[in-house]
């Protein structure tokens, strides 16, 4: 298997490239993949606390989504408030009504369209969720000063709203 040249490297030996363009590629670069790790990190945390509800952070977050919907939810816009396309969505589903978390009916008017609520032992498990979460995000954060979450938080929103801008 050939050997990959780093990505440093190859900027290094990149002559058409000025010192202030690569600072901007380098800090792109770096925060995508702290992005990235982190949000992996954070997964893997929720997935470990989540193991004794038999659920992953995939599997709770349609029931952390329903929950805060508060009513039954159309499957099209589940599948966008979770940033998942239908088809994935679907198995997700699936697997939480086996477990009885979920159910859903067709609409009236349009049989292909399936609305999507949680029945009573998923909002029992959707406040369990939830309260994992907080603990969890709780340890995660600790010993950050509120004024810098706040900044986090709202940088964060903005890079959001850009990506739905795209």
């Amino acid at each position: 298997m050939p050997h990959a040249t780093p990505l440093k490297e190859r900027r290094a030996t990149s002559p058409q490239k000025t010192e202030a363009h690569e600072s901007s590629d380098s800090r792109i670069d770096r925060m995508a993949l702290l992005v990235s790790n982190i949000n992996r990190q954070w997964r893997k945390q929720v997935d470990l606390s989540l193991r004794e509800l038999q659920l992953t952070e995939a599997t709770g977050s349609p029931l952390l989504m329903l929950q805060q919907a508060g009513s039954p939810v159309r499957q099209k816009d589940l599948a966008q408030m979770l940033y998942l396309d239908s088809s994935s969505l679907v198995r997700v589903l699936d697997l939480l009504r086996e477990m009885a978390l979920v159910d859903w009916e067709t609409h009236s008017a349009d049989r292909r369209t399936k609305y999507i609520a949680l029945t009573t032992k998923g909002h029992s498990w959707a406040k369990q969720l939830q309260s994992k979460s907080i603990e969890i995000e709780n340890q995660i954060l600790q010993g950050i000063p509120q004024e810098e979450l706040q900044n986090l938080q709202n940088t964060l929103e903005t890079i959001s709203r850009n990506f739905d801008e795209m």
